[in-house]
């Protein structure tokens, strides 16, 4: 007479009830809310404020949480919800945060206790999705521009004359010396000044310098690695909840942005170089010859955001790499809509020094190669600030003020891609897949119940602990389940009913052989074993594959896929022969219907 071990009750209790723990969350539904957040150094009203504000609108707040990070605000409906972002925004600092947000209806105990929903993809949740495309080939250029103003100065430190050093080609540089006996010196210069260019002596006077394809790939690299980290900054700014960043092919960035509705402020914030330059403004009498094409050596012609044209100084006399800060605000004298910026201790000396050498001198501030204010420098500024003004309004101020405390991109960012899911959409893809799922479990398990009796409902107990903990593990692991996701739960209810077939079909065939039921169960489930783990080790293999060279829905499909199998191989065989051990007990069985 067989007997299942204790221990192994155990390990199945230890598998099952935390996977109902942390599956159960899920089954709670979710409640539209409203977080309201501010960076350092801006104050918020008390939460009772904001509050009444809302109870004076009519507008129904079913509860809020207040915490270090802001208040959480609930509501019965996304209509409330709606309404209510609509009344704080305009009602709250320029500043502070109103980030729209789906959280989870479970009680409070069980979060304490660490459960949690499944985060949902963009397909079930509604959002914005976008690949985004780094212009690495800007990115050369402008360090060939960097390397060819950096070689016109070492050359002039070193009493080297040179004709000309200009860009030549997509990685190149050409410099021309005045003299063909310099040709050696000026070589040598600038291989021991910059070790990642190749400098070649072509003869006649005349130097080529190569960026290597190495430093042309490791420069692409750092750049895009870069590109990550300050979208992450500036979605972290928008306060967007779950967003996904990685890295696509050589140059692509995918970026999910979950609940995003204002889909224009998110591409104009995220797509935004914010690059910040400050250049002097060159003798305005040439401005006239230079619109005409005349353009004085040293000099570049700009033009403001309202189309007025500028000329400037080519030289950058400090850029943005020096903030360390960056609000939106209001000028108080004239009403207008500014940016307050602080430097850094290297950037402040760097703007007192450049403010007291040009008192009465006109100094441009670009944002993206575009001027915003060209203001006349009226006393040497050495606390570090300044304000930049010349926006249409407080919402546009802000849109710059996030981007410059994210950082500037280290080269131009297009997008090549956009789909955005409406929330509505989304709802109708969870209905629609939860349909799935209910329709599959119940023609499986109708079919197992009918064709095996009693195994077969000890099949679909086993079902129902697969599908439990997959959605507990996706929980945990905090993965996000998609529309694939939910296809591979239901391909994942076949595939957990195929291992238990296997075992149910070899107790039958040790039945007809004439063994008694205890001995064909314990002989099935041993020799059905083998046969399971190769099946599903196949099985595994793909979605291994998948989930490594996959991308987006393909990831989320292999990651349910791979969950399933193991789960399927552990509920098939330890738990499956748990349940009929203690279903038959001690009794002689004469008869099994299977």
């Amino acid at each position: 007479m067989t007997r299942y071990p204790w221990w192994k009750y155990l390990i199945i209790l230890a598998v099952v009830l935390p996977a109902i723990f942390y599956a159960v969350p899920n089954f709670y539904g979710w409640r539209a809310a409203i977080e309201v957040r501010a960076p350092i150094g801006t104050q918020l009203p008390p939460a009772a404020t904001m509050r009444d504000w809302l109870n004076q609108a009519k507008i129904p707040v079913t509860r809020q949480e207040t915490d270090s990070q802001g208040t959480t605000f609930y509501f019965p409906n996304d209509d409330a919800q709606g309404l209510a972002e609509t009344l704080l925004q305009n009602r709250l600092p320029t500043n502070a945060q109103v980030v729209l947000s789906q959280q989870s209806a479970q009680p409070a105990w069980m979060a304490d206790l660490g459960g949690r929903p499944v985060n949902l993809g963009l397909d079930l949740r509604g959002g914005v999705y976008l690949l985004l495309r780094v212009d690495t080939q800007a990115l050369i250029h402008h360090h060939l521009e960097e390397y060819q103003n950096g070689i016109r100065n070492l050359l002039r430190h070193h009493d080297l004359q040179y004709l000309k050093v200009e860009i030549t080609g997509p990685d190149q540089l050409g410099v021309e010396m005045a003299q063909d006996d310099l040709v050696g010196k000026a070589v040598q210069a600038i291989s021991s000044q910059y070790p990642d260019l190749v400098a070649t002596d072509k003869g006649q006077g005349q130097i080529l310098v190569n960026m290597p394809a190495a430093t042309v790939q490791k420069q692409s690299d750092d750049a895009l690695q870069q590109a990550i980290v300050v979208i992450r900054n500036r979605i972290d700014e928008l306060g967007v909840a779950e967003p996904q960043i990685q890295r696509q092919g050589k140059e692509h960035i995918a970026v999910q942005l979950p609940g995003v509705q204002d889909t224009q402020r998110a591409k104009a914030i995220i797509g935004s170089t914010a690059q910040l330059e400050f250049k002097m403004v060159a003798n305005e009498s040439d401005l006239a010859a230079a619109l005409k094409g005349q353009v004085p050596p040293g000099d570049a012609l700009y033009y403001g955001t309202d189309g007025q044209p500028y000329l400037l100084e080519k030289e950058t006399v400090l850029t943005g790499r020096y903030l360390n800060g960056a609000t939106a605000g209001v000028d108080n004298n004239t009403g207008q809509s500014i940016v307050n910026i602080s430097f850094d201790s290297v950037g402040s000396t760097i703007f007192g020094n450049l403010t007291s050498k040009n008192v009465g001198k006109r100094m441009a501030i670009l944002l993206d190669n575009k001027v915003v204010t060209a203001p006349v420098i009226q006393e040497a500024i050495t606390g570090g600030r300044a304000q930049i003004n010349g926006f249409s309004g407080l919402k546009d101020a802000s849109n710059v003020a996030i981007e410059l405390r994210a950082g500037a991109l280290p080269a131009p960012v297009h997008i090549s891609e956009e789909r955005t899911v409406g929330p509505t959409l989304g709802q109708d893809s969870i209905h629609d897949g939860i349909m799935a799922v209910i329709f599959g479990m119940i023609f499986v398990v109708g079919f197992m119940t009918f064709y095996y009796r009693l195994f077969g409902l000890i099949a679909d107990l086993a079902i129902l602990v697969n599908i439990l903990a997959i959605l507990a593990v996706l929980s945990i692991m905090g993965g996000t389940l998609t529309l694939p996701g939910i296809a591979g739960i239901v391909l994942k209810i076949g595939l957990a009913v195929d291992a238990n077939v296997l075992v149910f079909e070899r107790i039958r065939e040790e039945l007809r052989r004439g063994m008694s039921p205890r001995a064909s169960i314990d002989t099935g489930f041993k020799r059905a074993f083998a046969t399971i783990v190769d099946s599903n080790i196949t099985v595994l293999i793909a979605a291994l594959t998948l989930f490594q060279f996959g991308t987006g829905a393909i990831k989320g499909f292999a990651l349910v896929l791979t969950i399933g199998v193991l789960v399927s191989m552990f509920t098939a065989t330890m738990m499956s022969r748990g349940i009929v051990e203690l279903a038959l007990g001690k009794r002689r069985i004469a008869k099994l219907w299977i």
